[in-house]
């Protein structure tokens, strides 16, 4: 009876999946990515992602990335153009944007999009990215007396191990918006476990070259928090 029961279970869990799409059916992709000004995000990678649909264990399913099936970069106008074809091995396909690329030069928040009525044009048009530019920040360190520290910015890409371990002069790149006020912080954990920050904030720069910031560092810019 019970062995009746689980492959009863068993059978309800697996209708609850999708199945596989056909092989073969081609669709067009097309579309253009800016940021909140209407500049446009160049050479960004556009990827086409093929999903498959288990059951889970709660008795529904979900959707989960298999691979990618095929990719392009945006032009010079930020837009790009791509044409698929289903493999026959995905139930779902999805527009996939790159969020943050190596060299930081945008970020955005951005969740993959179903691509749905395959076989139709396909157009999506993104412009909620945020144009980054380098700042290099150049610290001098005076008799700090704990190590190591952190350093957080909000637009750059956080590196999880500290990076200043000793006085000395350090320079630090970040990536930030032309148009905004910048908040570098600074953290460090004293013996005790009190976590300590140095806060420090920047101006606009106005501009999209390579600008620089220079900070005197003390040991009594770090208070408790």
């Amino acid at each position: 009876m019970k062995n009746l029961i689980y492959l009863f279970s068993f059978l309800i869990f697996i209708s609850c999946e999708k199945e596989n799409i056909q092989s073969g059916i081609q669709t067009k992709v097309s579309g253009k990515l800016t940021n909140y000004d209407g500049e446009p995000i160049v050479s960004s990678k556009v990827r086409i992602g093929e999903f498959k649909n288990k059951f889970v264990s709660d008795g529904g399913s979900t959707d989960y990335f298999s691979k990618y099936v095929d990719s392009t970069l945006t032009n010079i106008n930020g837009e790009y153009d791509i044409t698929f074809k289903t493999t026959g091995e995905g139930s779902s396909y999805r527009l996939i944007l790159e969020n943050s690329p190596n060299d930081q030069s945008y970020y955005g928040f951005y969740d993959s999009v179903e691509i749905k009525n395959l076989g139709n044009p396909f157009v999506f048009n993104y412009n909620q990215f945020t144009k980054l530019y380098p700042c290099d920040v150049t610290i001098n360190m005076n008799n700090i007396l704990i190590f190591p520290i952190q350093i957080y910015h909000e637009t750059t890409r956080r590196i999880f191990n500290p990076e200043i371990a000793a006085n000395t002069i350090f320079v630090k790149r970040i990536y930030i918006t032309k148009f905004g006020i910048q908040k570098f912080t600074l953290q460090r954990t004293k013996p005790n476990g009190t976590i300590q920050q140095a806060v420090f904030n920047f101006p606009a720069s106005n501009s999209i070259l390579l600008t620089t910031q220079n900070i005197n560092l003390n040991d009594s810019d770090f208070v408790d928090i």
